[in-house]
């Protein structure tokens, strides 16, 4: 429902559609195993806003806005190997590649509409990838991952600059290390033990306009728990 006598919702409004597809193989070779595929995720009829003017006055419009094509490719693979009897290593990445732009599409700047065909979609990074390696003693196991996440947009008009309440501009790229370990050590009871953000890199995901206050949301620096867990 419109919020103000300046807002109208379009009578005509069109429902949001559109349709994803996927193709993929995978395999295993020994230890080594592994999983690609690409997709292609259309999404038509977005939602949004545009302004129009009557009578010399503006006027926002509830209505479709365009449409947006991600393509993108994912990956997996996996493998591992005995270092001794009782000591075993294993590997694995998993990593995704992205391009999400729209097309055809609209949105209000102001009391004016901006064209922003071909820009990528806000929130949508270009490469997002976790990798990790893994030991295990007899009962204790102890892992890294790396986790990479790219730099994205906060607004499809794709601002680079930052405005002065931080609401947009671009999302930088960060990059994390965790440590997780678990070591059993009876039949019932196993102890967990999780060290995050070992690096303390200082980070932020996404730029709000809204609730809880435009800005940015930072997230969690280092932090570590343990825990006991018994099985009866």
């Amino acid at each position: 429902m419109p919020g103000s006598i300046y807002e109208v919702a379009d009578k005509n409004l069109e429902d949001a559609k559109g349709y994803n597809m996927e193709a993929g193989i995978r395999g295993t070779a020994g230890n080594f195993r592994w999983d690609a595929g690409v997709f292609r995720l259309v999404y038509n009829n977005r939602l949004g806003n545009i302004t129009f003017e009557e009578d010399s006055v503006f006027y926002i419009l509830r209505t479709n806005i365009g449409n947006s094509v991600t393509h993108g490719a994912e990956m997996f693979e996996n493998t591992g190997f005995q270092i001794s009897r009782s000591l075993r290593c294993s590997f694995f990445t998993s990593t995704a590649l992205f391009d999400a732009r729209y097309h055809d599409a609209v949105v209000r700047v102001g009391n004016e509409n901006r064209d922003i065909d071909g820009n990528k979609v806000e929130s949508v990074p270009g490469l997002i990838s976790r990798n990790g390696i893994t030991l295990r003693y007899k009962t204790l196991s102890v892992s890294g991952l790396y986790s990479y996440t790219g730099e994205t947009f906060a607004d499809p008009l794709n601002t680079e600059k930052p405005s002065a309440n931080g609401s947009v501009g671009i999302v930088p790229a960060y990059g994390l290390v965790d440590i997780n370990a678990s070591w059993r050590i009876a039949p019932h009871i196993l102890v967990r033990f999780n060290l995050n953000n070992v690096a303390d890199i200082s980070y932020f995901t996404k730029r709000p306009s809204f609730y809880p206050g435009p800005g940015i949301w930072p997230s969690d620096g280092r932090n570590a728990n343990i825990s006991i867990g018994i099985k009866w």
